[in-house]
């Protein structure tokens, strides 16, 4: 059966539906899941406009998340460079974190861990090229 543009977009919702079920079995918000999931990738201290960036979600989303976060005591704030904020975990947000997306994040390494070099590889350049043409394609909007 020949791969349809269609599938390609069938993908993608069933990997956002699959983080979104993730988000609720681990008692997370999406927001809140995605905040977790970008420090756990990219580490803690990144600004605050990464989060936007890399989470795809609006900035007032994050924004009120990132309060919300604060004020459960899962983050702090430290100003950064120039007009950056920085976002870091206390304590008790790295224990939520590891609880949670961290588990995700395993589950993920050991799928990509299953499969061969060459698999990887291909998956990275595919799915790069994939997201690189899109962005290319919606920049013309």
């Amino acid at each position: 059966m020949a791969q349809t543009d269609e599938d390609v977009g069938v993908i993608n919702g069933v990997i956002n539906s699959a983080f979104h079920r993730a988000a609720f079995k681990l008692g997370l918000n999406d927001s809140e899941m995605s905040i977790f999931y970008v420090i756990g990738r990219y580490g803690e201290g990144c600004n605050q406009s990464e989060l936007y960036k890399r989470t795809g979600q609006r900035r007032s989303t994050i924004n009120s998340a990132i309060r919300k976060m604060e004020k459960d005591g899962l983050l702090y704030l430290e100003p950064g460079d120039g007009r950056n904020t920085r976002v870091f975990l206390t304590e008790k947000g790295r224990e939520r974190s590891r609880d949670t997306v961290g588990r995700l994040l395993n589950i993920e390494a050991s799928i990509a861990d299953a499969w061969d070099e060459n698999e990887r590889k291909e998956f990275v350049e595919l799915t790069t090229r994939f997201f690189t043409q899109l962005s290319e394609e919606i920049e013309k909007f």
